[in-house]
C-alpha cells in the first residue's frame, strides 16, 4: 500500500517537523509512506536565512534575522538535515503542479496533523489552502484526516461553507481538539473523531530509540523553558520556579531574547537537540502546545502557561488525562504550582487514548 501524507513539515518549527516524523513512523506499519513535499512559501519561507516583508513589522523581522544570522544558519541546517534524514519526502511540488496531477498516484491520501485547516497558519492572506484538504487527489481515492487542527480560528459563514465543500469527499475525519470535533460534527452532520497529536503516539522510549538519543544520566539538573509568545506571566513563572527549585534555567528559543531570566539560551537547537533537552529536564515551563505534549509524554513535571485564546489546544489535551491543574492562567495561581507531578494516572489514560487513536487510524486505512 502506498500512502501520501500532506501536512506542515517544511517549517523551522519543532512541533511541525516532529509531529510529521511521528505520523510517518505510525503509518509505515501499513505500507510505504511519503510526505508530499508541497512548497507553501508562506511556511517554507521560515528556511530563508534572512526574510523580508514590505512592512514595518517585516523590516523589524529582517533586522532580527540579521542580528542572529549565525545561530539561525545553524538551526536551519539542522532542520533541513532532519527532514532529509528522517522524513521520507517526495520531490518538491508547487500548488499548481499538484493540481495538474504531476504527483504520483497513491492508494490513500492523508491530511496530517498540525494547524493545516487554520487559515491564519497556512496563508498570509488568512485564507484556506485547499492543498491541505487533498484537493489534488483523484476523486476515486480514499481521503482520511488524522488529528488535523483548526487552531483557535473563528470561522465566518463563507468559511464554514468552504469547509463543507473541502471535507465532503473524506472517508474518515479526525481532529486534534475537542472543540474542533464538536464544531465539525455539527457543521458536517457526521461522526468526527477526537484523536491524539502524532507526537503522543510514540512513547518516550520510542522517541529516544528511533532518533538514537542516549540520555545523559550525570547531567546537571535544569529547568527547561520553551516559549512562543513570551508573556509577562511566563517571565513571572520562570522567576518563581527557578527560585523554588534553585536550579538553572535553559531556554530553547531561536529569537534574540527569551523574554525571561535564564542561565542559558540555546538559539541553534535542531529537532534532535529539542528532544534531548526535553527528555533530560527536571522541570518544564512552556506556553506551547507541543511543549506540553512532550512534558506530558516524557513524564517530566511541567507547567503550561496560558497563551490566551490558543489555550484550547492545551486544555483539550490535558483534560483527556486529568491534568487540567497544570495550566497556569494568572500570577495569582503561582503559589499553587506543584513541582512534583504524579503521572501514574495520566499515563494510564494517555496509553488508553493512544491505543484508541492508533486503532482509529488503522480502521480508517483498512476500511
Amino acid at each position: 500500500m502506498k500512502i501520501g501524507l500532506i501536512t506542515i513539515h517544511n517549517a523551522n518549527n519543532y512541533g511541525a517537523v516532529l509531529q510529521t516524523f511521528a505520523l510517518v513512523k505510525i503509518l509505515s506499519v501499513y505500507g510505504k509512506v511519503e510526505v508530499i513535499n508541497y512548497n507553501n512559501r508562506h511556511i517554507s519561507r521560515d528556511f530563508d536565512l534572512i526574510r523580508f516583508y514590505p512592512s514595518i513589522h517585516g523590516l523589524l523581522g529582517t533586522g532580527k534575522d540579521i542580528f542572529r544570522i549565525v545561530p539561525r544558519y545553524k538551526a536551519i541546517n539542522k532542520f533541513l538535515k532532519f527532514i532529509n534524514n528522517y522524513l521520507n519526502t517526495t520531490v518538491v511540488y508547487t500548488k499548481t503542479e499538484l493540481e495538474q496531477g504531476k504527483l504520483e498516484d497513491y492508494d490513500i491520501y492523508i491530511s496530517g496533523s498540525d494547524q493545516i485547516w487554520n487559515p491564519a497558519c497556512v496563508s498570509r492572506e488568512n485564507i484556506f489552502d485547499s492543498t491541505y484538504f487533498c484537493s489534488f487527489a483523484p476523486f476515486n481515492k480514499k481521503k482520511i484526516s488524522y488529528a488535523s487542527s483548526l487552531g483557535s480560528h473563528q470561522f465566518s459563514l463563507s468559511e464554514k461553507k468552504q469547509l463543507q465543500t473541502y471535507l465532503k469527499d473524506f472517508r474518515h475525519i479526525s481532529v486534534r481538539e475537542k472543540d474542533a470535533q464538536l464544531f465539525l460534527t455539527d457543521l458536517l452532520s457526521l461522526i468526527v473523531e477526537h484523536v491524539l497529536d502524532p507526537t503522543l503516539l510514540l512513547t518516550k522510549k520510542e522517541w529516544l530509540d528511533y532518533l538514537d538519543i542516549t540520555p545523559s544520566h550525570d547531567k546537571e539538573k535544569y529547568i527547561l523553558l520553551y516559549s512562543v509568545p513570551k508573556s509577562k506571566l511566563l517571565s513571572e513563572t520562570v522567576d518563581y520556579i527557578s527560585k523554588k527549585l534553585k536550579i538553572k534555567v535553559i531556554s530553547i528559543n531561536q529569537s534574540l531574547t527569551t523574554g525571561a531570566k535564564v542561565s542559558k539560551q540555546v538559539r541553534d537547537a535542531g529537532p534532535l537537540e529539542y528532544i534531548k533537552y526535553f527528555s533530560e529536564a527536571s522541570f518544564i515551563i512552556t506556553d506551547s502546545f507541543h511543549g506540553t505534549c512532550f512534558g506530558l509524554n516524557f513524564g517530566i513535571p511541567f507547567i503550561s502557561v496560558s497563551a490566551g485564546k490558543n489555550i484550547n489546544r492545551v486544555q483539550s489535551l490535558l483534560s483527556l488525562v486529568g491534568l487540567e491543574n497544570l495550566i497556569l492562567r494568572s500570577s495569582e495561581e503561582l503559589e499553587k504550582i506543584d513541582c512534583e507531578v504524579d503521572f501514574t494516572s495520566a499515563h494510564l489514560k494517555l496509553a488508553e487514548v493512544r491505543k484508541k487513536s492508533i486503532n482509529y487510524l488503522s480502521d480508517s486505512i483498512k476500511d
